[in-house]
């Protein structure tokens, strides 16, 4: 995923930062180690010792010397590790501990961006979205079922007589949990979230978000009117349209755009373009997009036409949200 330099900067000097205090809590255990076990330090010694050796011995190529320091250096990390677990310390003790042992705290495996990389990528590229402080509070550890009714059916289910507290336990929830344990199958994986406002969908978004992140997927959330105002100021501008490049790269490079509030900007037939060409360049990448409205699927299909809503129907969960406002619940202290 395209970031800035600052963004990347920073991104390294933060894995950097647990790289070093890793070495460092190592060093430290180090220094317990020797002050407890005297015997452990003189075998460091010997072992810096004889790697020394084998390397003169390589240079020389005296292939029969580096076997002998070799086979030397085998036997006393052996009684090493045999003193360090008698002295009563776990094998590993003395080992570097990384925030990630995928990678080692680089950032990178191979030339590849480590999942910790996406993981802190995602998070620096939403910062100004507020989406990391919203992610603490709604998430799938806070999400309350108590706050959906569950005495009222919903209205435009009947006959059927579900409420919404049914509907979003028996429906809504366990397509999410499935969409979740799907998500790193091949392809997109993408969902539209309507309904009313305040049912629950942006919650359960950031829910989403929250859970992919930690899986260490790059994940970008946009507000749709704050997303088009961006890109058209971007690419309106007057000289070069680097900003222009970098929203656009952002938003379809991503593995998950959470895309919020669809229908809440200014619609105009530049608006109508570049949303079908994000939604069509992610499904032909295979990445995933998740988008949330307050609109119907009829008010979707007349405002944005056939050749967007055919794409929702045809590619995506459809994921309807019944009931009342939940926030006017809570105001009202039902």
């Amino acid at each position: 995923m395209s970031i800035s330099r600052e963004h990347y900067n920073e991104i390294m000097r933060m894995i950097s930062e647990r790289h070093f205090a890793a070495v460092r809590e190592k060093n430290t255990r180090q220094d317990e180690v020797y002050e407890a076990v005297p015997a452990f330090r003189v075998y460091d010694e010997r072992l810096s010792e004889l790697r020394s050796l084998e390397t003169e011995a390589m240079l020389r190529k005296n292939s029969e010397r580096v076997g002998e320091l070799r086979a030397e250096r085998k036997k006393l990390s052996e009684k090493k590790n045999k003193l360090l677990i008698s002295a009563g310390y776990p094998e590993d003790y003395l080992s570097i501990h990384y925030h990630c042992a995928a990678c080692g705290d680089t950032g990178f495996i191979e030339n590849e961006k480590c999942g910790c990389f996406k993981q802190l990528e995602s998070i620096m590229l939403n910062r100004e979205s507020g989406l990391p402080s919203l992610m603490e509070r709604e998430n799938f550890s806070t999400f309350d079922m108590s706050v959906f009714d569950d005495e009222r059916p919903i209205e435009e289910l009947l006959p059927k007589r579900i409420t919404q507290y049914e509907y979003v336990k028996g429906h809504v929830l366990p397509r999410i949990k499935k969409y979740l344990e799907s998500f790193e199958t091949e392809g997109s994986h993408n969902i539209l979230l309507f309904g009313p406002a305040g049912t629950g969908k942006t919650f359960l978004s950031n829910c989403i978000a929250k859970a992919l992140i930690e899986r260490q997927h790059s994940v970008v959330y946009e507000r749709a009117g704050d997303m088009f105002r961006a890109m058209s100021k971007a690419e309106f501008s007057n000289g070069k349209n680097d900003d222009a490049d970098y929203i656009g790269q952002r938003v379809t490079e991503c593995e998950l755009l959470i895309l919020d509030d669809l229908g809440t900007e200014f619609s105009t037939e530049y608006t109508r373009s570049r949303l079908y060409s994000i939604i069509s360049d992610r499904l032909s990448y295979g990445l995933s997009t998740i988008i949330s409205t307050n609109m119907s699927m009829n008010q979707i299909c007349s405002g944005y036409g056939e050749r967007i809503s055919s794409r929702f129907m045809g590619q995506y969960m459809l994921l309807p949200f019944y009931g009342t406002d939940l926030r006017v619940i809570k105001s009202k202290g039902v």
